[in-house]
């Protein structure tokens, strides 16, 4: 089964605020004499993004819509695609997944700021 894209029907994320925390792949076990271990865990790249979007209220139904849905985010539970800024390629397409639920603020306007993390995948 493909993995599910994020709503095109949607905003991309807003490049404020928009933050890359690397996860840490190493693993440091601390010795009885001497200097501690260190290994790697994995050699693929991991990284949690920190995103946002200023929806409508009809955009903001859509998200949690299609959020919920089990053949496309599951909740948060499942990866999907989704174009976000990577370094200095521009907008990239990435398969990701959310890490937590997403936040919603009224903003003045009537819009929404949804924020979320995500785990990109490679």
């Amino acid at each position: 089964m493909p993995t599910p894209a994020f709503d095109s029907s949607l905003p991309n994320p807003q490049a404020n605020g928009y933050k890359i925390n690397p996860i840490d792949q190493t693993i440091r076990t601390d010795m009885e004499v001497g200097a501690s271990r260190s290994r790697r865990r994995t050699a693929v790249r991991q990284d949690k993004v920190a995103l946002s979007w200023l929806l409508t209220d009809a955009q903001l139904t859509t998200f949690r819509t299609w959020f919920d849905d089990s053949t496309k985010a599951a909740g948060g539970a499942a990866w999907f695609t989704i174009n976000i800024p990577v370094g200095a390629t521009g907008l990239t397409n990435k398969t990701v997944k959310f890490v937590g639920a997403p936040t919603e603020e009224y903003q003045d306007g009537f819009y929404w700021k949804v924020s979320a993390t995500i785990e990109v995948q490679g």
